[in-house]
Protein backbone atom coordinates (compact mmCIF):
# COMPACT_ATOMS: atom_id res chain seq x y z
CA UNK A 1 0.00 0.00 0.00
CA UNK A 2 2.88 2.29 0.99
CA UNK A 3 4.11 2.01 -2.67
CA UNK A 4 0.94 2.39 -4.37
CA UNK A 5 0.24 6.11 -2.69
CA UNK A 6 3.72 6.70 -3.57
CA UNK A 7 2.80 5.56 -7.52
CA UNK A 8 3.57 2.42 -7.74
CA UNK A 9 1.68 -0.53 -9.57
CA UNK A 10 2.17 -3.53 -7.47
CA UNK A 11 1.46 -6.89 -7.46
CA UNK A 12 2.19 -9.78 -4.95
CA UNK A 13 2.80 -13.12 -5.03
CA UNK A 14 2.73 -16.17 -2.12
CA UNK A 15 5.70 -17.57 -3.29
CA UNK A 16 8.53 -17.36 -5.25
CA UNK A 17 7.13 -20.43 -7.44
CA UNK A 18 3.90 -18.06 -7.88
CA UNK A 19 6.69 -15.39 -8.90
CA UNK A 20 8.08 -17.19 -11.83
CA UNK A 21 4.60 -17.74 -13.00
CA UNK A 22 4.08 -14.30 -13.20
CA UNK A 23 6.92 -13.07 -14.41
CA UNK A 24 6.24 -15.29 -17.55
CA UNK A 25 2.71 -13.17 -18.36
CA UNK A 26 3.68 -9.64 -17.18
CA UNK A 27 7.54 -8.73 -17.12
CA UNK A 28 8.12 -6.27 -14.25
CA UNK A 29 10.55 -3.33 -13.13
CA UNK A 30 11.59 -4.31 -9.81
CA UNK A 31 11.46 -6.76 -7.47
CA UNK A 32 11.13 -6.51 -3.40
CA UNK A 33 12.47 -9.62 -2.49
CA UNK A 34 12.87 -11.24 1.25
CA UNK A 35 15.62 -12.70 1.57
CA UNK A 36 14.24 -15.82 2.93
CA UNK A 37 11.36 -17.13 2.04
CA UNK A 38 9.12 -20.70 1.47
CA UNK A 39 10.62 -23.06 -1.02
CA UNK A 40 13.22 -21.01 -2.37
CA UNK A 41 14.66 -17.94 -0.89
CA UNK A 42 15.27 -14.34 -2.37
CA UNK A 43 18.85 -15.08 -4.07
CA UNK A 44 17.97 -18.16 -5.51
CA UNK A 45 14.83 -16.95 -6.67
CA UNK A 46 16.58 -13.97 -8.34
CA UNK A 47 19.48 -16.08 -9.80
CA UNK A 48 16.34 -17.93 -11.64
CA UNK A 49 15.48 -14.65 -12.66
CA UNK A 50 18.62 -14.00 -14.13
CA UNK A 51 18.90 -16.90 -15.90
CA UNK A 52 15.78 -16.76 -17.35
CA UNK A 53 15.85 -13.17 -18.92
CA UNK A 54 19.63 -12.49 -18.86
CA UNK A 55 19.61 -8.76 -20.56
CA UNK A 56 16.07 -7.84 -19.72
CA UNK A 57 15.35 -8.82 -16.40
CA UNK A 58 14.07 -6.54 -13.56
CA UNK A 59 16.13 -5.49 -11.19
CA UNK A 60 15.35 -6.38 -7.42
CA UNK A 61 15.55 -5.15 -4.14
CA UNK A 62 16.21 -7.63 -0.91
CA UNK A 63 14.73 -7.03 2.44
CA UNK A 64 15.14 -9.28 5.72
CA UNK A 65 13.69 -9.24 9.21
CA UNK A 66 17.12 -10.72 10.39
CA UNK A 67 20.05 -8.73 11.86
CA UNK A 68 22.20 -11.15 10.88
CA UNK A 69 22.60 -11.55 7.49
CA UNK A 70 26.10 -13.02 7.55
CA UNK A 71 24.64 -16.42 5.36
CA UNK A 72 23.67 -14.66 2.20
CA UNK A 73 26.77 -12.11 2.17
CA UNK A 74 28.03 -13.97 -0.73
CA UNK A 75 24.65 -13.91 -2.71
CA UNK A 76 24.28 -10.20 -1.88
CA UNK A 77 28.09 -9.50 -3.09
CA UNK A 78 27.69 -11.63 -6.04
CA UNK A 79 23.83 -10.26 -7.33
CA UNK A 80 24.35 -7.07 -6.29
CA UNK A 81 21.36 -6.43 -5.18
CA UNK A 82 21.24 -3.76 -2.49
CA UNK A 83 19.40 -4.88 1.05
CA UNK A 84 16.82 -2.68 3.39
CA UNK A 85 16.69 -4.65 6.97
CA UNK A 86 13.25 -4.20 8.54
CA UNK A 87 11.55 -2.55 9.88
CA UNK A 88 12.23 0.53 7.70
CA UNK A 89 10.82 4.20 7.66
CA UNK A 90 8.67 5.15 4.36
CA UNK A 91 11.12 7.39 3.06
CA UNK A 92 14.21 4.67 3.26
CA UNK A 93 11.88 2.12 1.44
CA UNK A 94 10.88 4.82 -1.14
CA UNK A 95 14.74 6.18 -1.54
CA UNK A 96 15.65 2.51 -1.79
CA UNK A 97 13.21 1.89 -4.73
CA UNK A 98 13.96 5.11 -6.45
CA UNK A 99 18.05 4.33 -6.12
CA UNK A 100 17.40 0.24 -7.63
CA UNK A 101 14.81 2.15 -10.47
CA UNK A 102 17.21 4.58 -11.74
CA UNK A 103 20.12 1.79 -12.28
CA UNK A 104 18.75 0.69 -15.55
Amino acid sequence: MILERLGHSITATGSGVEALRWLEEKPQDLLILDLKMPAIDGPTLYREILARWPTGGPRALFVSGFADTTAYEVSLKTLNVPLLLKPFALEELHDAVSRVLATG
